[in-house]
């Protein structure tokens, strides 16, 4: 059958709605359907908080990063005094980006007719037509998203109506106390251009029966003694999470964990036992062990384009001893290991997600998350 006509229509989900053991996934083109896609930017993405990073990322006054969330394109930077601020990527004169990739800067000048801004936004020069511009610059400071920071983490919006940040997140600040993630720092993000839908890779990420066929020589060998899942109706804030008790730090292959660091401090309860993973909706999957944290953002750029950035953190403490580096490097070999099979993995699903017919699909008790995480997209999606 076609879709283009049913795309939205409630009645082409009515089986995704069952319980989770009786429905099918989302059909094949909230994948591939640009006009899904589409839809998906304004709904999910403009309507919601989006993770964009940590505070770490930008420590000194004139540092900066940039990013898109979901084709918008943003700057992040630390001012000079010391507040953090995020602005549209996008001059006041003509709409030329500004900035690209990371750096210091003490002006944000463009590049085609070199006006520039301060680090509070305010434009301060115009070469060769201040006489033009006289009396008037005050009303062209750059735009800005509002910006909120939750325990060092960064979060943009782009509707005016939506609660805070730390209210929208619930009771997850508990949850992550003992992590200290304010103490935590981003010591190294690395990106992947995947060639698959945002959703798979996040679905992927909560799907624990693919572990031992993916993941055999690397994720696999590390024993999971129990599992724990929440979905978005049981945790009261814009996550699903789940946690997995096991030996060691999930952190580090099983080949390395003689290379651990030393626990977090804080740590009590269930949290000492395990790794707890909140996924963020729409898109940043958490993972936090015993001895470090990671985040995997996904950043959407069509419907079968995803960019993932994978970023490692670590307590302050750790990265002030002499080994860092050098222990370092076994933690991102365990995200280089195992990213680049789930990378695989979801570009062979939307590879066979292309089909011109509807597609009936079955999920397991091992996917219940994955199921949650379709109902979330279709209650954004989709009118009653």
């Amino acid at each position: 059958m076609t879709v283009e006509g049913n795309l939205f229509a409630a009645s082409s989900f009515e089986k995704v709605r069952l319980p989770p053991q009786q429905a099918e996934p989302l059909p094949h083109w909230a994948y591939t359907s640009a006009g899904w896609y589409e839809r998906e930017v304004e709904r999910i993405f403009r309507k919601g908080w989006n993770y964009v990073g940590h505070v770490s990322q930008v420590p000194k006054p004139g540092d900066f990063f940039t990013l898109d969330v979901a084709g918008i394109p943003l700057i992040v930077v630390r001012g000079q005094d010391e507040k953090v601020r995020a602005f549209f990527n996008s001059c006041r004169h003509r709409g030329s980006k500004l900035l690209w990739g990371e750096g210091n800067c003490k002006l944000i000048r463009c590049p085609y007719h070199a006006w520039a801004y301060n680090l509070t936004g305010g434009l301060v020069a115009t070469p060769l037509v201040d006489e033009d511009m006289e009396g008037i610059k005050s009303e062209l400071s750059l735009h800005a998203p509002r910006l909120d920071i939750v325990d060092g983490f960064l979060f943009v919006a782009f509707e005016n109506t939506l609660p805070a940040a730390s209210k929208a997140l619930g009771s997850l600040q508990r949850e992550w106390a003992g992590y200290e993630p304010a103490n935590l720092v981003c010591t190294r993000r690395k990106s992947w251009d995947v060639k698959a839908n945002w959703k798979l890779w996040y679905e992927n990420y909560n799907d624990s029966l693919h572990v031992p066929f993916v993941h055999p020589g690397s994720l696999a060998k590390q024993k999971v003694k129990s599992r724990q899942r929440a979905s978005h109706v049981e945790t009261d804030g814009i996550y699903i999470a789940h946690f997995t008790v096991h030996a060691g730090s999930r952190g580090l292959l099983e080949e390395d964990q003689d290379k651990a660091f030393p626990r977090f401090p804080k740590l009590s309860g269930r949290y000492t036992e395990g790794t707890y993973y909140p996924c963020l909706l729409p898109s940043t999957l958490f993972g936090f062990t015993v001895d470090s944290a990671w985040a995997f953002e996904l950043h959407p750029k069509g419907p079968d384009r995803t960019t993932l950035v994978a970023a490692s953190f670590f307590s302050k403490d750790a990265v002030a001893r002499p080994d860092f580096a050098e222990k370092a490097e076994y933690y991102y070999r365990r995200v280089d290991s195992i990213v680049p099979e789930d990378n695989e993995a979801v570009e062979r699903q939307q590879e066979g997600l292309c089909l011109p017919v509807g597609l009936s699909g079955k999920f397991t008790h091992m996917e219940t998350l994955c199921h949650a995480f379709d109902n979330w997209v279709l209650d954004q999606m989709v009118d009653a």
